[in-house]
């Protein structure tokens, strides 16, 4: 009897063993039951990557472990799920929330690589300044020069960031800042010079100005004795050398290089009537619109596309930016857009009307533009993650009844910030389920300048301060820990 036993248990045990054990292999390998169909199914999972990188993860409201977090890149997989829809979410105490409807599919992980929770209240310092008009902080964020508002003449100011004192460089009342939005003060690379853009005797020139007070401030039409002076532009490799645009005695534009140790004047490219420089090469256009480029000195000409940008008229206030040879935009003098890219197809088309601006990404696969109501971003490369993207594709990314203004790619290229009214937000590109957007703080004033310096993740913007417009600015992403965020 006993024996009988021992094989009856024996035996069971060996059909629960060959019941299990393909089932624990199927489970090992990433497949899950499904109790609707029946059937064993390859499950998937869903990747994120946040900033901060330390967030509470929640999958259709439960919590998920911080087991599953990669640090090597700072991600977390909820990996094991069956096929179908999910919500997902990240929170974290004192910052904005993240969630989506996620559809998973078998075998495959669906993926959020820029996830931002941004902080509910940022902390906002107050940089050294007073009466402000319009501010620009110098390329590494080291300065920020600022105009004083004046009624009449011109006050520029310097403010050192880290020591967060100000000092003025120049004042005077022969000139007024220009009021053209799209003229900016530019600083030289060794963030010691400055090229003001100003009105003076009805004309355009330029002051140039140090900020530490090596040189004396002069306008750049008594240095070159050329009037009504266009487009200014510092050259990347000589600190000291000046380019720009002027009419010679035959009413036509050409490009001129002046330098500012030697007082040398260069004619650099005859008859042009807009140009860029990039990569330590100038592009430009001529009469024809079709698009050149030369070295630095204007030697080694050579065409780069065999087709107009356009066969209209593109106006004294047409802008041109070059990414590199294969990436150029031309806005003209009415605001329309024109884009080229040549990546596997060599498009030049038409994107737009009434364009107020337009910025490349850092790694040039993108192109953020818009006019006064709407933000959109044109794809320049084919995006091979997620969520994926065509070559030549454009979305409109946000469409509003009131004006957009200060519109910023922010440092992962996968957001933008912008503002409405009184507002400063951010946006993220992923269309997926819908887009987020974070509002990151109201000002109490509905129209003010502002820039970010994605490098260091500082974004500046005017604040009235006991009636006095001031710069103040915040950081995002947060500075966290010895090395930052």
């Amino acid at each position: 009897m006993r024996k009988t036993l021992r094989r009856i248990l024996f035996w069971l045990l060996v059909l629960l063993f060959l019941a299990t054990t393909p089932v624990a292999i199927l489970f090992s390998q990433g497949y899950r039951f499904d109790q609707k169909k029946m059937i064993f199914v390859h499950s998937g999972a869903i990747t994120l990557k946040s900033l901060p990188a330390s967030v509470n993860i929640y999958l259709d409201g439960k919590p998920q472990s911080g087991k599953n977090l990669d640090i090597i890149n700072s991600s977390m997989t909820v990996g094991g799920l069956r096929p179908g829809n999910y919500h997902i979410a990240a929170s974290l105490d004192g910052y904005s929330n993240w969630e989506k409807n996620v559809e998973v599919h078998s075998g495959l992980s669906t993926e959020f690589w820029n996830v931002v929770l941004a902080p509910q209240n940022p902390q906002v310092s107050e940089l050294a300044s007073q009466n402000v008009d319009r501010f620009f902080p110098s390329p590494f964020g080291k300065k920020t020069a600022y105009l004083e508002n004046l009624e009449k003449g011109i006050s520029l100011w310097v403010t050192d960031f880290k020591k967060n004192e100000t000092h003025q460089v120049f004042s005077g009342d022969d000139a007024l800042f220009s009021k053209d939005k799209l003229d900016n003060l530019e600083w030289n690379f060794k963030e010691d010079l400055m090229l003001v853009p100003v009105v003076r005797g009805n004309q355009k020139d330029y002051l140039v100005a140090s900020s530490d007070g090596n040189i004396e401030s002069s306008y750049l039409s008594d240095m070159t004795k050329f009037k009504d002076i266009r487009k200014a532009r510092w050259s990347p490799k000589d600190k000291n050398i000046i380019y720009f645009l002027a009419k010679g005695s035959d009413k036509i534009s050409n490009l001129y290089a002046f330098n500012l140790d030697s007082k040398a004047l260069d004619l650099v490219v005859p008859e042009i009537s807009v140009y860029d420089i990039s990569q330590n090469s100038i592009y430009f256009l001529q009469k024809n619109n079709i698009l050149f480029k030369s070295d630095l000195d204007g030697s080694g000409t050579a065409q780069v596309n065999n087709r107009p940008f356009t066969d209209s008229d593109i106006g004294e206030n047409s802008r041109m930016i070059v990414y590199d040879e294969d990436r150029q935009i031309l806005i003209s003098g009415i605001g329309e857009l024109f884009v080229r890219n040549n990546g596997n197809t060599d498009l030049l088309q038409k994107m737009g009307d009434g364009i107020l601006g337009a910025q490349f990404s850092d790694d040039g696969k993108k192109l953020l533009f818009w006019n006064s109501n709407e933000i959109k971003v044109m794809f320049l490369r084919e995006w091979e993650v997620q969520p994926y993207r065509d070559e030549n594709e454009i979305q409109t990314i946000i469409r509003l009844s009131t004006p957009v203004d200060n519109v910023f790619w922010f440092r992962d290229y996968e957001h933008i910030f912008f503002s409405a009214q009184n507002k400063i937000k951010l946006i993220e590109l992923d269309s997926r389920d819908h887009r987020t957007i974070l509002d990151i703080f109201e000002n109490n004033l509905d129209e003010f300048p502002a820039a970010y310096d994605s490098g260091n993740g500082y974004y500046y913007f005017v604040k009235d301060s006991n009636g006095e417009k001031k710069i103040f600015y915040f950081a995002l992403p947060e500075k966290t820990g010895f090395f930052g965020q």
